[in-house]
């Protein structure tokens, strides 16, 4: 019964990934999953909730794990590459990835703002929680003498969060997700050159 649940949820995830939302028809999801009507319905009520669950599972799984404190904003730093490489490497082990992966998660993402009621909330939590990661590692960092002491940490820790977007645009640019991980590590090692002491 496990099997069928998964079997559901990454044919769901894939069908939600390369279409809009609107597009997903209940009916397609279960001719591509090669199950009955009644299989899906045993485990989901209706689309809706299939979808909350792809974005839990798929999205969220991956965003709101524990927060890990750092001693110093390098080891921050090397740490969300070597985060970024290994769900690249998972993602290409899972067969998920191609040249459009991150601009599909991207739209799947702002799908979930529109059509996964309590989303907005969930992606302020999310975003507030890295905020205050990234700032008060940066505020440790000029305590400590690593970076200059005035460096505004909350606009510097916006920055090196926009770097991340930049992966969309990087795989658009270089074509695979590995040359945008590489520019991402690149981008953040030399944002962090400029207010090193």
């Amino acid at each position: 019964m496990k099997e069928t649940k998964e079997i559901i949820l990454k044919t769901a995830y894939s069908m939600f990934l390369n279409n809009n939302y609107e597009a997903v028809k209940i009916n397609s999801i279960i001719k591509a999953a090669g199950i009955t009507k009644g299989g899906i319905y045993h485990y989901y009520s209706s689309k809706e909730e299939l979808f909350k669950e792809v974005i839990n599972k798929f999205l969220l799984d991956v965003k709101v794990s524990s927060p890990v404190e750092h001693p110093s904003l390098t080891e921050m730093i090397e740490y969300t590459i070597s985060k970024s490489e290994d769900q690249i490497h998972k993602k290409a082990k899972n067969n998920e990835l191609n040249q459009n992966g991150p601009a599909q998660h991207i739209s799947l993402f702002m799908a979930a703002f529109r059509y996964y009621p309590g989303f907005t909330e969930i992606g302020n939590r999310f975003y507030n929680n890295e905020l205050n990661r990234w700032k008060t590692t940066i505020e440790l960092a000029k305590k400590n003498g690593e970076i200059r002491n005035n460096v505004d940490a909350k606009i510097m820790a916006m920055n090196f969060m926009v770097i991340g977007t930049n992966i969309v645009t990087n795989t658009l640019l270089g074509g695979s997700a590995e040359y945008a991980i590489e520019m991402y590590g690149k981008q953040l090692r030399e944002l962090y050159k400029s207010i090193k002491v």
